[in-house]
């Protein structure tokens, strides 16, 4: 009975690591894209400021306000990916038999980190632990900035 649950376990636990491991690989391409865009963008913007084209024209042009907004929102997907990919992948190694102190030096992170991961559950982080995932900006400073506005091509 007890290696049912086990076995068990460790299935939802794989399931959990494999569904965490794809969309932190989703989101990285999403997020290169988005950076890709950008990167675009700027050169366009650097060949406008060698022809002394005024920069607030420039960045009215290339719609600097959309592309930065979208970046943020890109990064903030991505870091919050990469924090469930890792929470998942931290339980499934705890299953197969590691100890945190092996998940922390296979991860390159501190033990206390590693704990505090594998502990955290989705809806009660451990007490602590800011109650946001990492690379979230603080409330205070995520009102500053403006959302993306919907853009032509996600209204078709």
């Amino acid at each position: 009975m007890a290696n049912a649950q086990r076995d068990t376990s460790a299935t939802s636990e794989r399931s959990q690591a494999l569904a965490g491991l794809q969309e932190f690989r989703q989101e990285a391409a999403t997020l290169r894209a988005a950076l890709r865009r950008f990167e675009r963008a700027m050169e366009r913007a650097c060949r406008q400021v060698e022809r002394e084209v005024p920069v607030h024209e420039i960045m009215g042009q290339i719609g600097v306000g959309e592309l930065r907004a979208d970046l943020v929102e890109r990064l903030t997907r991505f870091e919050e990916a990469r924090h469930r990919m890792r929470k998942a992948c931290f339980r499934l190694s705890l299953t197969e038999g590691l100890s945190i102190g092996a998940i922390a030096r296979l991860w390159g992170i501190s033990r206390q980190l590693a704990s505090r991961l594998v502990n955290e559950t989705a809806t009660d982080p451990a007490p602590g632990v800011r109650q946001t995932a990492p690379g979230t900006l603080p409330p205070r400073l995520k009102g500053m900035i403006t959302t993306r506005p919907a853009s032509k091509r996600e209204s078709r």
